[in-house]
């Protein structure tokens, strides 16, 4: 073929080799510093040597097909690029090989692909053209010593003289020789296997991980029921305390003998085996006994969180469709007027009907509990949960250690499963429950002194309070025993200033999502070594089994990154009336010493350590965790575009200043409406947890070249300026924020703008204006309580939290923080600290209740 021909061919082959060229897939690989301006990895010194199987004239092929082949298997790419010298006629030129491997291939069928491409690679390379668009290859692949110029984060020379051998170069190089080698021997009995069904662990290793690390049973009671294990106590510790709230003690018996008569006024409604009956209660004594009441008639409790917004709770009960529901005369109206029978528990007669107990049998596996999550559709997830699923929680297990003489502090709200461990945790024991409301919680002084009125040894907190806990005042805490946490990523920092000032208690970070029943892992944080970065969530609950798994179902390497499973006696039954959304989710179990088991894919992705300890990295899908709430923007999303108020919106989360978990709206307003207007609806459709802390008003959203939603293009919501050009048609223009040039909307005084400093440090958006509204920047209780903290230090003298209820705008606040101190000079920033507080500065006895009523809307 002559050269004028030629030419031609070979641009169009180049063109079609050259064209989007794909981006390296991310190493499933614990993170490594670039060392070189070019991320070098030969400057960290790992390598490896593996044996390839083929002969000589396959060893190039062999060596990539291996590599190429794992990266699939562990990252799912189809599209990946090597890169090979070019050799003598242009030394230090590198020639892009492209290999566009099918979903799980055979091995014979991806060795013949890499193979092809190779082949025509090499044999298009005189038409390489000078300049190849900018690009970085997964590979970079030579045969006996790499030239210079190799840009692959993985290289790769493979040495074909004698026995072949291929040497891996890359920070992972152990792991990596270590899984290629495995794999290759895997091909070489099997080459007509596809990828899914090939080893990658040799047989010590998947024994390791498979059942090694998951060796958790226990002699628990695994037979016996909720009402049961009660009764039991009820029966041996009668006069022991069950029930702790305020000055109010209620022991065992009293407990066991309100719960069997509410279990009658059930029984006459026809309520038994598998209904559900919603609680929405607010005091912790009143909760405990309906749901045991409701349990010992054989039915199941579904926590109706009074806080909700009433169309949650409607759109919650039209789903679950409970048999009865118990609430409070004064929560009446804030439940559906839907034919459900109601027993109005301040309303029943004097308790004067027998005591006896309900004659039912109950099954472990018989249906305790619904608790909804969130759901991507707009519609939320009501997860069905079983005795059994709760007494391997909290009976006979290895991460806390329950006595009767124990006294668990109760402060999760009961749609939050963290109340399971604390509920049950006490009273399924012999220990004692006690009541501690936001107000003991969020304010270091008065925790500190109900933990020590109370007697409390043992809490769960979550995540975020527990760091706000940790920078403000952990020595608030030195009384525990234990101290669990959990619902978001433990800050190390955060885990060793609480370690440090609380050297008797025993600090556990603790992982698990509904569907595991609370807890899954657990992480004792007296291991954790000063090297650390990252707390791990650490290894499986007793009775409970963890993998990490490839897309394919099949384990990973230690080190590798992988999706979590959770098999064992921890995994719920599914969701309610959803068979579709179970089967997705609840998997049958290859590797539970039991048959017919399941495994719940978690859809978090972590890495299991050599240790056999599990790291959390993220999420395969957009959830997130809020204050312990597992939260689909997507879910925000449906419910504010079925808004009339809307054109449109996207929701995504985020982190704010702190580093505290939030989430974004990007809103379309329709014509003439208010972001207010669209903030107050979202109040009144969602829970507190589910409301975006920031509303951002654009025109229109950026659309990609598919018509979706360009989430890349979306402003951040803390932009301090409008873009120079906002009328680009590509780039939407930013928020809608205040002019800076607005003499009059910016602070005044210098007290004012401490007080902006502050908020916008603490909720990570600009504060511009003295009018601004703390909570319609996305302030909310806990924020709060870092705000006071820091305004108190600021002015010197102690602020209460409540006059940030009462005075929410940036002016309104500082006047009354000038009030405080005394200062009536505008100009001057307050400093230095007062001898006395006015009469009403402390901390108000109602303070739960106002910011209960703030946090769903019902203050303002």
């Amino acid at each position: 073929m002559s050269e004028q021909t030629a030419a031609p061919v070979l641009v169009a082959f180049w063109q079609r080799q050259l064209d989007a060229l794909p981006e390296p897939p991310d190493l499933p690989f614990p993170p490594v510093p670039e060392t070189t301006a070019a991320g070098d990895p030969t400057a960290s010194g790992g390598t490896a040597g593996v044996a390839l199987p083929g002969g000589s004239s396959e060893a190039f092929v062999d060596a990539l097909a291996g590599v190429f082949g794992l990266l699939h298997r562990w990252t799912g790419a189809g599209d990946l690029l090597a890169e090979t010298p070019i050799g003598s006629t242009a030394p230090g030129r590198w020639l892009p090989v492209r290999v566009r491997v099918p979903d799980n291939p055979t091995w014979t069928e991806l060795r013949d692909l890499v193979r092809t491409a190779l082949r025509e690679a090499r044999s298009h390379e005189s038409g390489l053209p000078a300049t190849v668009p900018e690009h970085r290859p997964v590979v970079s692949v030579g045969l006996g010593a790499s030239p210079p110029g190799a840009r692959g984060l993985l290289r790769l020379l493979v040495d074909d003289d004698g026995s072949p051998t291929v040497t891996v170069t890359h920070p992972n190089a152990a792991l990596i020789g270590a899984t290629l080698t495995v794999l290759l021997a895997g091909v070489g009995e099997r080459p007509e296997a596809r990828l899914a069904d090939l080893p990658l662990l040799d047989p010590a290793t998947e024994r390791q991980v498979v059942a090694e690390w998951n060796a958790t049973d226990t002699a628990y009671p695994r037979e016996r029921s909720v009402p049961d294990l009660f009764a039991q106590w009820a029966r041996e510790t009668p006069d022991a305390p069950a029930l702790r709230h305020g000055d109010e003690v209620l022991s065992y018996r009293e407990v066991d003998r309100r719960a069997n008569q509410l279990a009658g006024h059930l029984r006459r409604l026809g309520i038994g085996a598998e209904a559900l009956v919603g609680l929405c209660l607010t005091d912790t004594a009143g909760w405990v006994i309906a749901a045991l009441a409701t349990l010992k008639v054989g039915a199941a409790y579904l926590p109706l969180d009074p806080g909700y917004p009433p169309q949650r709770l409607a759109l919650m009960c039209r789903d679950a469709v409970p048999g009865a529901i118990l609430h409070t005369a004064a929560l009446a109206d804030r439940l559906p007027d839907d034919g459900t029978p109601r027993i109005v528990l301040d309303r029943l007669p004097a308790a004067d009907d027998p005591a006896d107990p309900p004659e039912v049998t109950i099954h472990p596996d018989q249906l305790a509990y619904v608790m909804y999550t969130s759901g991507s559709t707009g519609r939320p997830k009501g997860t069905g949960v079983s005795h059994r699923n709760i007494v391997r929680l909290v009976r006979d297990t290895n991460f806390v250690d329950v006595r009767p003489d124990d006294v668990m502090g109760q402060a999760a709200t009961m749609s939050f499963d963290a109340a399971t461990l604390e509920v049950w945790g006490a009273l399924l024991n012999g220990a004692c429950l006690a009541d501690l409301d936001i107000n003991d919680v969020i304010v270091p002084e008065r925790l500190r002194e109900r933990l020590r009125d109370t007697g409390v040894t043992m809490m769960f907190l979550a995540t975020s309070v527990s760091r706000q806990l940790a920078t403000e005042a952990p020595d608030a805490l030195a009384g525990l025993r234990y101290l669990t946490f959990g619902g978001e990523q433990a800050d190390r920092v955060a885990v060793s200033r609480l370690r440090a000032a609380c050297p008797a208690t025993t600090v556990v970070n603790g992982y698990g999502p509904t569907e595991g029943t609370t807890y899954t892992t657990t992480y004792d944080c007296a291991l954790l070594t000063a090297d650390e970065q990252v707390v791990p969530i650490g290894g499986p609950v007793a009775n409970t089994r963890v993998y990490v798994l490839d897309r394919f179902l099949q384990p990973v390497p230690p080190g590798v990154l992988g999706e979590l499973f959770i098999g064992g006696d921890g995994v719920a039954r599914g969701y309610l009336g959803r068979p579709e959304t179970t089967a997705d989710r609840f998997v049958p179990d290859p590797f539970g010493p039991r048959g017919g088991g399941r495994l719940y894919r978690t859809g978090d992705l972590v890495r299991q350590r050599a240790d056999g300890l599990i790291e959390f990295v993220g999420r395969l899908d957009h959830q997130v965790k809020i204050r312990g709430y597992r939260v689909e923007p997507g879910e925000v999303t449906e419910v504010l575009r079925g808004s009339r108020l809307l054109r449109d919106a996207m929701v995504r989360a985020d982190r704010d200043g702190a580093g505290d978990a939030r989430l974004v709206a990007y809103v379309v307003p329709a014509d003439g409406v208010r972001v207010e207007a669209i903030r107050e609806r979202a109040r009144e459709l969602l829970p507190d947890h589910l409301v975006p802390a920031v509303f951002v008003t654009l025109p229109r959203l950026p659309l990609n070249r598919n018509g979706k939603v360009d989430t890349n293009a979306l402003p951040a919501p803390d932009a301090l300026a409008v873009p120079e050009n906002p009328s680009a048609p590509d780039v939407p223009p930013a928020p809608d924020v205040a002019p800076a040039d607005d003499e009059d909307a910016g602070p005044r005084t210098g007290t004012e703008r401490t007080v902006a400093e502050i908020w916008q440090d603490v909720l990570g958006v600009p504060v511009r204006r003295r009018d601004d509204d703390f909570f319609d920047l996305g302030g909310r209780s806990l924020k709060a309580t870092r705000v006071r903290s820091r305004l108190s230090a600021a002015i010197g003298a102690e602020v209460p939290l409540r006059l940030i209820f009462d005075h929410p705008t940036v002016a309104a606040l500082a006047a009354a923080a000038d009030e405080i101190t005394g200062l009536r000079e505008a100009a001057v920033p307050p400093t230095g600290p007062v001898d006395a507080l006015p009469p009403d500065a402390a901390p108000p006895a109602d303070l739960a209740g106002l910011l209960d009523q703030y946090e769903h809307g019902s203050a303002r």
